[in-house]
Formats: C-alpha cells, structure tokens, sequence
C-alpha cells in the first residue's frame, strides 16, 4: 500500500497541518516528501529560469525569488509548466531538472473554486439580443457565497456587470449585446470568496451571438504569456490580430501591439488572475481566443491514472491569489 500525503493550509489561521496515511511507509514517504518541499520551497537554477523563455533549469524549483512569503510560487516559472505555453518545459527538461532516476513527477495546479456558466435564456429585442446566464460557484464541492464580475466580449463590443451567489451558490447575469456585433462572444466571469479576497476564481464561456457555435479555442491563434508578455503564435497567414484586452477581477486594460505578434500585460494589482482576450479575424471569420495569466489549470509530468503514487498537496500564493498545487512522486519516469 503507497502511503499518501496530504498537507493543506489552514487559510484563517495560516497554518500548515501534515496527515499522513501509511506509516508504514515513512522512509520512502519522507524521502519524496523532501523532493516536493524542495521544488515547493526553491526557486530553482538558475533563479530567473521562468521568465527567460530560452532557459532550460539545471535545478528544479518553482518558488519566486526573494519571497517574503511561504509557498509563493513564480508566476512565469508556473506557465512553463503548462503544454499550452510556447515556451514550455518538456518532461524531459522536468526530469533532468529536478535529478530524478527511475522516479516518476507529475504535477497539477487548479484553482480554489468551480465556476460554471450555462445559458438560461435568450430574447431578441429590436436591435440587440438580450441574454441570461445562470452562473453557479462551488468550493471543495459545496455551493459558496461569492461576488461576480463579468465582462462580455463580442465584436467591437465590451461592457461589464456585478452580482453575487446566493447560500445554493447561483447568481445570474443579465447582458444584452448589438446585433451588429454579430459572431463569436465570450462571457468572463470572476468570481471572488467573501471570506477571503485572495480565492478569486475565473471562469470563460465562448457563445454563438446571431451566428453558428464558435470553434474550440486555440483554432486560430496560440496565447502564450510569459515574463508580463503575450507572446501569439498563428496558425494561418491569413489571420489578422484586431484587439486585446487584459480583464481581472478589478481592472480592465485596452492593450496594443508592440511588434507584429506581442502585447504587453501590465503590472495588475489585486489578488486575481488575469484573462487575456484576443479578438481578430479568418479572412471574413470573426474569432475570439483567450488565455489567462498566470496558465492555471494545468497538468505537466507523469499520468499516475492506475498507477501507485505518493501525492502531496499544498495551497500555494501566485501573485496574490491562492491555488491548488498537487505533486505526485512514483513508480518510474518512463
């Protein structure tokens, strides 16, 4: 029987508690435990190895420098960990990093509520469309209190609004959107804990607005954002970049080109992530593609499904905001 490890934070008292089933199996548990805390705990060689894009670490470790805090892990250093970053690590450059032998890593990062958006209803109105949303917001799988902002976006057309989840987590967003703004349209939502700003969660709806169902995201353009620049990466030469927009729970920027394929994020304060949102066209085809900053969810490493592993667990701080970090050690790195 593989022991598993589960350490959570404690977030009103800040304190990290340590259970551990399988005793058993301590020697081994505690020697995987190490590796964990010390990717957890260490910025890795070298130090900048996230936001130099070229940089492949020597030594494994995605803490941000010069924390003042525990468990705050580097923004950029978190990006490389997710497949759909340019500038990815491969496992190989993961395994070599972190001078594992026949020991598998895996890692995933979530964050701390589920957001989910569904239509409720649709009306047309002389010249726009009127919408609902039924927006439903859980953590650890119980409906949560929370406060909403959401932004819609659709062709030349961005407005945002406010509400809250009720005690069964359910809110409702009202929007209404031209007709001339027909195509694809996206629906942001950020939703914010009450007892604690630092859980703020996003969640992304793309909709048909006066037109077919959009394509998946990623069709026609690739967001990759690292060291405060979103890097895009067609997949066609007939596609042309129109607007960009970076949107967080408290702050909405209007961003512009700086060369023919980046944009700069700015600096945001606040406890939020970032959605980077990309509007453009396909030869006549509208289209919207989005990302967000820092790249959470992600999966990077070994796929433990059926297999044994020691699974350690933490609430790490990312520019602010608090996530789900989970590291799994096992088995063999093939």
């Amino acid at each position: 029987m593989v022991s598993v490890v589960i350490l959570t934070t404690a977030l009103s008292a800040g304190i990290l508690n340590t259970h551990i089933i399988g005793p058993q199996d301590l020697n081994e548990d505690s020697y995987l435990r190490t590796i964990s805390e010390y990717i957890l705990l260490n910025g890795g060689i070298p130090a900048n190895w996230g936001s130099n894009s070229s940089a492949v670490p020597e030594v494994l470790g995605l803490a941000k420098s010069n924390s003042l805090g525990r468990n705050e892990l580097d923004i950029d250093k978190v990006c490389r960990l997710n497949s759909q970053n340019a500038f990815a690590l491969t496992y190989s450059n993961i395994l070599g990093a972190a001078k594992l032998e026949n020991v598998a890593l895996g890692f995933s990062m979530s964050q701390l509520m589920d957001i989910s958006t569904i239509l409720y209803s649709k009306r047309g109105l002389v010249d726009s469309t009127a919408y609902t949303f039924k927006i439903s917001v859980n953590q650890d799988g119980a409906p949560t209190v929370a406060s909403l902002h959401c932004y819609t976006v659709a062709k030349g057309f961005l407005t945002d609004m406010y509400n809250s989840t009720s005690a069964d987590g359910v809110g409702y967003i009202d929007i209404e959107i031209p007709n001339t703004s027909n195509g694809t349209a996206s629906l942001i939502v950020f939703a914010r804990a009450l007892h604690d700003p630092r859980i703020t969660a996003y969640g992304a709806c793309l909709f048909g607005h006066l037109s077919a169902e959009p394509l998946p995201n990623n069709t026609f353009l690739r967001l990759s954002p690292l060291n405060c620049t979103l890097w895009l990466s067609s997949n066609s030469s007939s596609i042309t970049p129109e607007k960009c927009y970076a949107l967080s729970y408290e702050y909405q920027f209007n961003l512009t080109l700086t060369s023919n394929t980046t944009y700069n994020i700015p600096t945001i304060l606040g406890k939020s992530p970032i959605v980077l949102i990309v509007t453009g066209s396909n030869a006549s085809t509208f289209f919207i593609e989005w990302t967000t900053y820092p790249q959470i969810p992600l999966e990077a490493g070994a796929d433990f499904q059926n297999r044994e592993c020691h699974t350690f667990s933490y609430v790490v701080n990312v520019r602010g905001n608090l996530y789900k970090l989970t590291v799994r050690l096992g088995g063999t790195s093939q």
